[in-house]
Protein backbone atom coordinates (compact mmCIF):
# COMPACT_ATOMS: atom_id res chain seq x y z
CA UNK A 1 0.00 0.00 0.00
CA UNK A 2 1.41 3.41 -0.95
CA UNK A 3 2.04 6.45 1.71
CA UNK A 4 -0.99 8.89 1.96
CA UNK A 5 -0.35 12.13 0.31
CA UNK A 6 -0.80 15.40 2.69
CA UNK A 7 -4.04 16.55 3.52
CA UNK A 8 -4.56 19.99 5.10
CA UNK A 9 -7.37 19.44 7.48
CA UNK A 10 -9.78 23.59 8.21
CA UNK A 11 -12.16 24.22 10.63
CA UNK A 12 -14.74 26.86 10.83
CA UNK A 13 -16.29 26.29 14.28
CA UNK A 14 -17.86 22.87 14.27
CA UNK A 15 -17.25 22.48 10.45
CA UNK A 16 -14.34 20.36 9.41
CA UNK A 17 -12.66 19.59 5.58
CA UNK A 18 -9.92 18.16 4.37
CA UNK A 19 -7.50 19.81 1.29
CA UNK A 20 -6.34 16.68 -0.02
CA UNK A 21 -2.76 18.06 -0.93
CA UNK A 22 -2.14 17.46 -4.68
CA UNK A 23 0.84 15.35 -5.64
CA UNK A 24 2.96 16.34 -8.71
CA UNK A 25 1.77 13.29 -10.35
CA UNK A 26 -2.10 13.84 -9.86
CA UNK A 27 -1.43 17.26 -11.08
CA UNK A 28 -0.56 16.07 -14.08
CA UNK A 29 -3.23 13.41 -14.13
CA UNK A 30 -5.62 16.13 -13.81
CA UNK A 31 -4.36 18.20 -16.53
CA UNK A 32 -4.15 15.01 -18.52
CA UNK A 33 -7.96 14.15 -18.48
CA UNK A 34 -9.00 18.07 -18.79
CA UNK A 35 -6.68 18.83 -21.56
CA UNK A 36 -5.19 22.10 -19.62
CA UNK A 37 -1.57 22.67 -18.51
CA UNK A 38 -1.13 21.43 -15.13
CA UNK A 39 0.16 24.90 -13.80
CA UNK A 40 -3.67 25.99 -13.80
CA UNK A 41 -4.42 23.59 -11.11
CA UNK A 42 -3.05 25.15 -8.15
CA UNK A 43 -5.23 23.19 -4.89
CA UNK A 44 -8.40 21.30 -4.93
CA UNK A 45 -11.66 21.84 -3.37
CA UNK A 46 -12.37 21.31 0.38
CA UNK A 47 -13.58 17.69 0.82
CA UNK A 48 -15.79 16.78 3.62
CA UNK A 49 -13.82 13.61 3.72
CA UNK A 50 -9.97 12.22 4.39
CA UNK A 51 -8.57 10.32 1.85
CA UNK A 52 -9.06 6.33 2.06
CA UNK A 53 -7.05 3.90 0.27
CA UNK A 54 -8.85 1.56 -2.92
CA UNK A 55 -9.33 -1.55 -1.25
CA UNK A 56 -8.46 -3.50 -4.57
CA UNK A 57 -4.69 -1.70 -5.56
CA UNK A 58 -4.16 0.40 -2.29
CA UNK A 59 -3.64 3.74 -4.12
CA UNK A 60 -4.96 6.52 -2.21
CA UNK A 61 -7.75 8.57 -3.31
CA UNK A 62 -7.28 11.92 -4.96
CA UNK A 63 -8.61 14.54 -6.82
CA UNK A 64 -7.79 12.62 -9.91
CA UNK A 65 -9.76 10.00 -9.20
CA UNK A 66 -13.05 12.41 -8.47
CA UNK A 67 -12.45 14.25 -12.09
CA UNK A 68 -11.83 10.77 -13.71
CA UNK A 69 -15.13 9.36 -11.95
CA UNK A 70 -17.05 12.63 -13.08
CA UNK A 71 -16.28 12.60 -16.34
CA UNK A 72 -16.64 9.11 -16.77
CA UNK A 73 -19.77 8.82 -15.72
CA UNK A 74 -21.09 12.25 -17.58
CA UNK A 75 -21.50 13.70 -14.61
CA UNK A 76 -19.66 17.27 -15.38
CA UNK A 77 -18.07 18.33 -18.20
CA UNK A 78 -14.13 18.94 -18.16
CA UNK A 79 -15.14 23.31 -18.49
CA UNK A 80 -17.16 22.76 -15.29
CA UNK A 81 -14.50 20.91 -13.31
CA UNK A 82 -12.23 23.16 -14.31
CA UNK A 83 -14.20 26.18 -13.16
CA UNK A 84 -14.57 24.77 -9.72
CA UNK A 85 -10.96 23.96 -9.71
CA UNK A 86 -9.97 27.24 -10.36
CA UNK A 87 -12.46 29.47 -8.72
CA UNK A 88 -14.25 26.75 -6.09
CA UNK A 89 -17.00 25.38 -5.99
CA UNK A 90 -20.71 27.41 -5.85
CA UNK A 91 -22.10 24.90 -3.42
CA UNK A 92 -21.58 21.65 -1.58
CA UNK A 93 -21.35 18.93 -4.08
CA UNK A 94 -24.09 15.73 -3.38
CA UNK A 95 -22.03 12.64 -2.42
CA UNK A 96 -20.83 10.30 -5.01
CA UNK A 97 -19.06 7.28 -5.21
CA UNK A 98 -15.58 7.52 -6.54
CA UNK A 99 -13.67 5.13 -9.01
CA UNK A 100 -10.44 4.57 -8.61
CA UNK A 101 -8.44 5.67 -11.88
CA UNK A 102 -5.89 2.98 -11.60
CA UNK A 103 -7.57 -0.48 -10.94
CA UNK A 104 -11.08 1.50 -11.61
CA UNK A 105 -12.79 -0.07 -8.91
CA UNK A 106 -14.80 1.88 -6.62
CA UNK A 107 -13.53 3.19 -3.37
CA UNK A 108 -15.74 3.01 -0.11
CA UNK A 109 -18.46 5.35 0.93
CA UNK A 110 -18.97 8.44 -0.56
CA UNK A 111 -17.27 11.40 -1.59
CA UNK A 112 -18.05 15.36 -1.72
CA UNK A 113 -16.59 18.79 -2.30
CA UNK A 114 -17.62 21.12 0.58
CA UNK A 115 -19.02 24.76 -0.43
CA UNK A 116 -16.97 28.05 -1.99
CA UNK A 117 -16.89 29.83 1.54
CA UNK A 118 -14.46 27.54 2.26
CA UNK A 119 -11.85 28.75 -0.43
CA UNK A 120 -12.82 32.69 0.27
CA UNK A 121 -13.03 32.59 4.27
CA UNK A 122 -9.42 32.03 5.99
CA UNK A 123 -10.07 29.15 8.18
CA UNK A 124 -9.49 29.27 12.11
CA UNK A 125 -7.44 26.07 12.07
CA UNK A 126 -4.99 24.69 9.27
CA UNK A 127 -3.11 22.09 10.25
CA UNK A 128 -1.08 19.16 7.78
CA UNK A 129 -2.10 16.33 8.49
CA UNK A 130 0.48 13.31 7.12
Amino acid sequence: MSVPPNTELVTDGDNVAYIWVLTPLERAHIASLLGVDASIIRKGPFMAQERTSCQSCGKYSGLDDLVHSALSAGIHCKDFILDVLVNGPEAEGPARTMICSTCKESFKGEFHWMPARWMAEPPRTHDVVA
